[in-house]
């Protein structure tokens, strides 16, 4: 009888085990993609000044990269404002300097990706973001989805503390104090990569991702990279997993009866 309780125990265990979710697609993670479809940027090289900027930069491969986003305090030291290292960090990024140009009039800017998601249950998907300047409460960054033709959901969206500031150190170690930093989804950014993520339910063929943005002054910053889409493989989750755990229980049982019948 105590083996029995103790196989059922164990049954129970496994039986509720949770499903350890996979990285199913990815872009700008050092550098590369996976199962990326489709990326469309209207706006890609389309402002006139090299300080406005809605687009994927790499240091050292960019022709140009707005000065906002470049953190090069280790070889000027005058510099107070940039995200990325030009010294040590040569991996993609997405950044955004004042779209709001000539170039630009209303100051829109969108930019989606389309992902490969066949044969998996979405689960979570996450981005590396960062920020750094005086941003206006008309300052507006956000992520949306939609899975195939389902409706366009929400996932991250900017606010603008006009009450508070925020501290930033630049590669050189030189601090600075700047009024109005930028939060996403109430976590306030600073120009460090900081992994925010979001709980995603649902599954089909193609998962699109929409980045908007409408930022004016070439003072502000605003960079992203490590978009990672995670989710469990309905395949391994409906048929492959729940069969290998039944098969273990059973066993037990076997062995269970099997060792009654050897006491009787």
């Amino acid at each position: 009888m105590l083996i029995t309780r103790k196989l059922l125990s164990i049954s129970l265990i496994l039986l509720t085990m949770p499903v350890h979710a996979t990285i199913i697609a990815y872009d700008m993670l050092n550098s590369s993609s996976l199962n990326l479809v489709d990326y469309q940027n209207p706006l890609s090289q389309q402002f006139t000044s090299a300080q406005d900027g809605f687009n994927k930069y790499q240091v050292n491969t960019s022709l140009s990269i707005p000065n906002s986003l470049i953190d090069s305090s280790q070889s000027n030291p005058s510099d107070s404002l940039g995200i990325v290292d030009s010294h040590t960090d040569q991996a993609s990024f997405f950044g955004v300097s004042d779209t709001l140009n000539p170039d630009n009039p209303s100051g829109d800017a969108q930019a989606s990706w389309l992902f490969d998601i066949s044969g998996y249950a979405l689960s979570s998907i996450s981005i590396s973001m960062a920020a750094m300047g005086d941003f206006e409460t008309s300052d507006y960054f956000s992520f949306s989805y939609a899975i195939d033709a389902s409706p366009i959901q929400l996932l991250f969206s900017s606010a603008v503390d006009e009450q508070a500031n925020q501290s930033y150190t630049m590669a050189s170690g030189n601090q600075y104090q700047l009024n109005d930093p930028l939060s996403i989804n109430k976590q306030v950014l600073d120009n460090q990569f900081k992994q925010l993520s979001q709980s995603l339910v649902g599954s089909g063929s193609v998962l699109s991702l929409y980045f908007n943005a409408n930022q004016n002054g070439g003072n502000e910053a605003f960079g992203f990279r490590d978009i990672v889409i995670n989710g469990d493989s309905q395949v391994a989750s409906q048929v492959s997993e729940p069969l290998s755990i039944w098969l273990i229980v059973l066993g037990l049982f076997a062995l269970a009866a099997r060792q009654a019948r050897i006491r009787a």
